[in-house]
């Protein structure tokens, strides 16, 4: 009798242990209102992110007057509402036990797959009850698994638990098994449901053993702005900054005589090289200038280069051209003008230029090239150019 009694003691213990009558529902996420993100501005920090989910018994307890697995589930629907929709791979693993995993240590509630916000929401959905012990090194090994089947790159692994009645021995040493494995691909990154101090301890260590990741409390990033915060330190990277924009090339300025003038404002294109030239592109004898009145030459400097350049090409056939400034009549300026010309064709002569080769040309007081109301500008005006011919 008593054996008998035994054994159906036993049976029935049994049966809860697999039926999982300690295991407490699961609710829908809240409503939650994303704070945007500047796509422009970020690009991938991951290729692929596994969420590492705590159904187990202790997830159902009441923390703030919400169970921890509503609130675990809070944190991860509405990152998957923030995460910008990238080409991440992803994928959702629960640990726990009984029946709201199948009976299994751990089971994938979605993925590992091209990340689609849609599917993922799904597969959290799925997870109807939390319950049993807390087998958190199944559910990295799972993951782990998953990921070395689907060729992750660089990979961010994200454990939301409460961290209570974990057993630390197994999860420490399954983690350090996932990133000798993956190495600098790997960054852990836990969220703690709960304040739980021997939780804490755990969660930072697992961080540490990721190296480039770290751990944070679910209410830390509750709010909508704090949320985006974290998805961007896990998820992206600034993106590079735009190339300046190449400035378009300056249209080419046709010069043909090559004397710094362009041809649409040269007024004398036929120059030849080496020659000084005006704002016009005509060659100005700058420095020949006379006193008021007079057609003496004083300095013979600039036309001793003139010269030079006239005997070096000697097809160079031009006219010499004197002004005046406005002092006097206009005949008498006519006239004036007319013997300064003169006197510089005289002298290109005398230094052996063909006088075949210069004419001279007198226009008077017309074409100043400076005020005639200042003395200054009269004495610009008082000159002489050489005009090659085309």
């Amino acid at each position: 009798m008593k054996k008998h009694l035994l054994a159906t003691v036993v049976a029935a213990v049994l049966i809860v242990s697999l039926g999982g009558c300690l295991s407490k529902p699961v609710g829908p996420a809240t409503p939650f209102q994303p704070a945007a993100i500047d796509q422009q501005a970020y690009v991938k920090k991951v290729d692929t992110f596994v969420v590492v989910l705590d159904a187990s018994e202790t997830m159902g307890d009441m923390y703030n007057g919400r169970r921890k697995i509503d609130i675990a589930k809070d944190i991860i629907a509405h990152m998957n509402q923030t995460i910008p929709p990238l080409d991440y791979r992803a994928g959702v693993v629960a640990f726990g036990s009984g029946s709201c995993l199948d009976n299994k240590d751990a089971k994938v509630l979605y993925g590992m797959a091209s990340y689609r916000r849609a599917d993922l929401a799904s597969g959290l959905d799925s997870l109807k009850c939390a319950g049993g012990i807390s087998p958190m090194s199944e559910g990295i090994n799972l993951s782990h698994a998953s990921l070395l089947a689907a060729n992750p790159g660089q990979t961010a692994l994200i454990i939301v638990s409460d961290a209570v009645d974990i057993y630390t021995g197994g999860a420490v040493e399954n983690a350090k098994k996932l990133k000798a494995v993956m190495g600098d691909k790997l960054c852990i990154y836990p969220i703690q449901v709960g304040r739980d101090a021997g939780g804490k301890k755990l969660m930072d260590e697992l961080a540490k053993i990721g190296e480039c990741g770290f751990a944070v409390n679910a209410d830390d990033i509750s709010s909508p702005t704090a949320m985006a915060d974290y998805v961007k330190k896990v998820f992206l990277a600034p993106a590079p900054p735009k190339p300046a924009p190449v400035a378009a090339a300056a249209p080419m300025v046709k010069d043909s005589d090559g004397d710094g003038v362009p041809d649409d404002r040269d007024k004398c294109p036929n120059t030849p090289k080496g020659v000084k030239v005006n704002a016009d592109g005509c060659w100005e004898l700058k420095g020949v200038n006379f006193d008021t009145d007079k057609a003496v030459i004083k300095d013979t400097r600039v036309l001793d280069d003139a010269v030079v350049i006239m005997k070096a090409n000697p097809t160079l056939t031009g006219e010499v051209r004197g002004f005046t400034d406005s002092t006097g009549s206009e005949a008498h300026n006519q006239r004036l003008s007319e013997a300064r010309a003169n006197a510089v064709r005289d002298y290109f002569i005398k230094q052996g230029v063909a006088p075949a080769r210069v004419r001279a040309k007198g226009f008077g007081e017309t074409n100043p090239v400076a005020s005639n109301d200042t003395v200054e500008g009269r004495a610009m005006n008082r000159r002489v150019e050489l005009h090659p011919d085309r």
